[in-house]
């Protein structure tokens, strides 16, 4: 029997992912995210990655983010996620990247099916409810963000095997639960990883109001959660140190209130391109006055969808389990999402609840709202009762009245009209009527049983693939980088290429170059905060830019215009269309530049010995002293990382002989310090001569410095060990044990079943 059943339920599984499937094949053949987080961001980091695995190691340490960067702790690079092992191990990084988009997508799809199905809504409902919630707006608009969609791919993953383990309790399912959110935990971010928590245990104690009570199943749950937990603690260890090191455990609350969803743009359930085509695109005035900006807020599940959940939500008892829970659900995290905007101290205080103020950008919590809606759509598919489709019919009729009229006068208001009004209006509100005339005209159909379920389906898959393709993520043929940049292919021919600065972000990692400041999931530690400003042109290009770049080691710059002085070279200027759609361009800017690639003069070694020091009060005036100081043998120091007297350099000659990126042989005839324009970030170890490691000291706003006593010629070595390796590594070691020792015992437990036979009056 339960071999059938499972066969039935591939079977019926297969129609929502064949969709899918097509909805997204041009991943297979080249088509791709392009720029955005995907080529500044997620690609670079993933070919850095596999750089890594190709050396048969982990990149617990990178020197081609910025001045360096603890990789591994960067959780976007997702280094312990077993599938990027086998991913990034065998394939060029932007197959990989594209055929893991692909396969995520039909896990989503493939789990939210699964888990419908659980909540007894049937197969056809279960397949709408799948593809409604694989490309709804939410999708839509992250579909350039990589962890998003890959971690969302566990969430009903995880609550499909809560349910199972509530109502089965086997062991086998836990261990499932618990190796299932350890692979959620291994992908990074760690935002929907906590909302899959928060509801396997939700679920876990609304459980407990109904009999039978099994608190020990509920306990379980929660035990399954830490398990996992445990399993990536080598991550999540390293991921909270650098969580705590750049601060971002205190967030302004002005940051974790921005991105929310506007509350007036509940509209868009019913008009889902009323918001599109906004002038001035995604990051346009209109969108910064509702504290968001286009990428971050959107949300529809599709117009079929749509009305199918208020059928649904007209369905009355007895329309399968977890109703009322997803409802809720809905309409608390669509709450959350607007309520920055609606009542700024509300949201104050739910950030201040433990855990939550760890994440911004509310608006994401949509996509909860959007999952419930789209499991509403598919018991609304289930509805038998012709009376209650029609009153759903007439209700979401009378809804999408109101929701034009409210757009209408939204979109017409003084302040508004000027980037959303005119022609764009008109047409999208054109094209909602009409989605919304065919939609009620198929499900009337359907109501009368002229048409099956599939036509619905594919019908929703047509809605939903062309607002996919048509929202904020510029989709087109791969760019292969550097061939097809003119700039970039110069630059990677050049020699002697330390940093590079411009507005590069992380695109000469593809092609195994520094950019001096990283684009990363995380801010950077210091110095790098200090090369922020030095992303814009105008600042770079003035004399303390120029000087700080220099002084931190970038040799060369890609610019969109002119950057002038004594200290630089042109070498060349061109057009460059690769370049075009790569970089950020902000609102307003032109669609095509001029590039630049130039060469800086008088750039300051990757490492040095300093016979001198200074020494700065603060660190408005460490800055101004290293930005005008281009002298390589004079060390700064801010008060706080002032060295003792004893450890002074007073050397007159010092030079290092030899440099490999972790051993130098230093010659000097006094006490000298050796800096290193490499991060100082804990973990990072010297030694002199074999002798013992101590931690490095910082210097110069944030970068490595080692005191070599004495004269004469000496060897410094540099290491670097993650400070809590050792313990989290025994820890995930001790819990994937575990799982093995439970997995080795059931399955020794299920064959010595087996050979006993059936028990007394039971069937064989």
């Amino acid at each position: 029997m339960k071999t059938a059943a499972r066969a039935v339920l591939g079977a019926a599984v297969f129609p929502p992912l064949c969709l899918a499937a097509a909805l997204l094949a041009g991943l297979l053949i080249g088509i791709e995210p392009v720029g955005g987080d995907p080529d500044r961001l997620y690609r670079p980091i993933k070919t850095e990655l596999a750089r890594a695995l190709a050396e048969g190691r982990l990149p617990f340490w990178s020197d081609r983010l910025g001045l360096g960067f603890p990789m591994v702790a960067e959780s976007h690079a997702a280094a312990f996620y077993p599938p990027n092992w086998l991913l990034y191990g065998l394939l060029p990084v932007p197959a990989a990247y594209r055929i893991a988009m692909f396969l995520h997508y039909l896990l989503l799809v493939a789990a939210t099916f699964a888990y419908a199905r659980r909540l007894e809504i049937s197969a056809s409902g279960a397949a709408l409810a799948a593809l409604s919630f694989g490309f709804c707006g939410f999708q839509a608009i992250h579909s350039s963000h990589e962890t998003i969609y890959h971690a969302l791919a566990y969430l009903p993953v995880c609550l499909y095997l809560a349910d199972r383990f509530l109502e089965e309790g086997r062991p086998g399912v836990l261990v499932a639960l618990a190796v299932a959110y350890a692979m959620q935990l291994s992908v990074g971010h760690f935002q929907v990883q906590s909302w899959t928590a928060g509801l396997v245990a939700l679920i876990g104690l609304c459980r407990l109001a109904r009999p039978p009570r099994r608190g020990g199943r509920v306990f379980g749950l929660v035990a399954a959660l830490a398990w996992g937990g445990a399993i990536m603690a080598v991550q999540l260890a390293a991921t909270w140190e650098l969580t705590r090191f750049v601060g971002f455990d205190r967030r302004a609350f002005t940051d974790l209130a921005f991105y929310g969803f506007p509350p007036a743009h509940w509209v868009e359930l019913f008009a889902p391109t009323l918001f599109r085509g906004v002038r001035g695109g995604p990051e346009a005035g209109y969108w910064y006055s509702q504290m968001t900006t286009g990428y971050e807020a959107c949300f529809y599940v599709g117009t079929i969808p749509l009305i199918l959940a208020i059928i649904g939500l007209c369905a009355g008892r007895g329309a399968g389990r977890g109703r009322a829970f997803w409802w809720a659900v809905s309409a608390s995290t669509f709450l959350t999402a607007v309520m920055p905007l609606l009542w700024i101290e509300g949201y104050a205080w739910i950030v201040s609840i433990p855990g939550m103020g760890l994440f911004r950008a509310p608006g994401r919590f949509l996509a909860l709202a959007s999952f419930g809606l789209c499991l509403a759509a598919g018991r609304g598919l289930d509805c038998a009762s012709s009376t209650r489709v029609m009153i759903g019919l007439g209700l979401s009729a009378l809804l999408a009245a109101i929701a034009g009229w409210w757009g209408f006068v939204w979109c017409v208001r003084p302040d508004h009209f000027a980037q959303l009004g005119g022609d764009r209006l008109l047409l999208s509100l054109a094209l909602a009527a009409a989605c919304w005339v065919v939609a009620i005209g198929l499900l009337a159909a359907r109501a009368r049983g002229a048409i099956r379920p599939g036509v619905l389906l594919v019908a929703t898959a047509v809605e939903l693939g062309g607002l996919y393709y048509t929202s904020t993520t510029d989709w087109g043929w791969s760019i292969a980088v550097p061939e097809s940049s003119p700039v970039l292919s110069a630059l990677a021919n050049e020699g002697e290429v330390g940093r590079v600065a411009g507005l590069v972000h992380d695109l000469p990692l593809r092609f195994g170059m520094a950019p001096i400041y990283p684009q990363t999931g995380f801010k950077p530690p210091p110095p790098h905060p200090l090369f922020e400003r030095l992303t814009q042109r105008a600042a770079a290009d003035a004399p303390w830019g120029r000087g700080l770049l220099r002084r931190f080691g970038a040799t060369h710059g890609v610019w969109d215009g002119p950057v002038d002085g004594d200290d630089v070279e042109t070498i060349l200027t061109t057009e460059d269309s690769a370049l075009d759609r790569l970089v950020h361009k902000p609102p307003g800017a032109p669609p095509h530049a001029s590039w630049r690639l130039v060469r800086y003069k008088k750039v300051t070694p990757q490492v040095r010995a300093a016979t001198r020091a200074r020494y700065a009060p603060d660190e408005a005036s460490l800055v101004a002293g290293i930005s005008y100081d281009d002298d390589p043998t004079v060390v700064w120091y801010q008060e706080g990382d002032r060295p003792s007297n004893e450890q002074a350099p007073r050397a007159t000659v010092a030079r290092v002989v030899e440099w490999n990126g972790r051993e130098a042989i230093v010659e000097h005839d006094g006490p000298c310090d050796l800096v290193v324009n490499r991060t100082y970030y804990p973990g990072w170890y010297a030694s002199i001569d074999g002798g013992p490691e101590r931690p490095v000291d910082r210097a110069e706003f944030g970068v490595q410095v080692l005191h070599l006593p004495g004269s004469g010629t000496h060897r410094a070595r540099f290491t670097f060990r993650p400070t809590n390796l050792r313990t989290a590594s025994g820890i995930s070691a001790a819990a994937l044990v575990l799982v093995i020792g439970v997995l080795a015992f059931g399955s020794r437990r299920s064959a010595a079943s087996r050979r006993a036979g059936p028990s007394v009056g039971e069937t064989p």
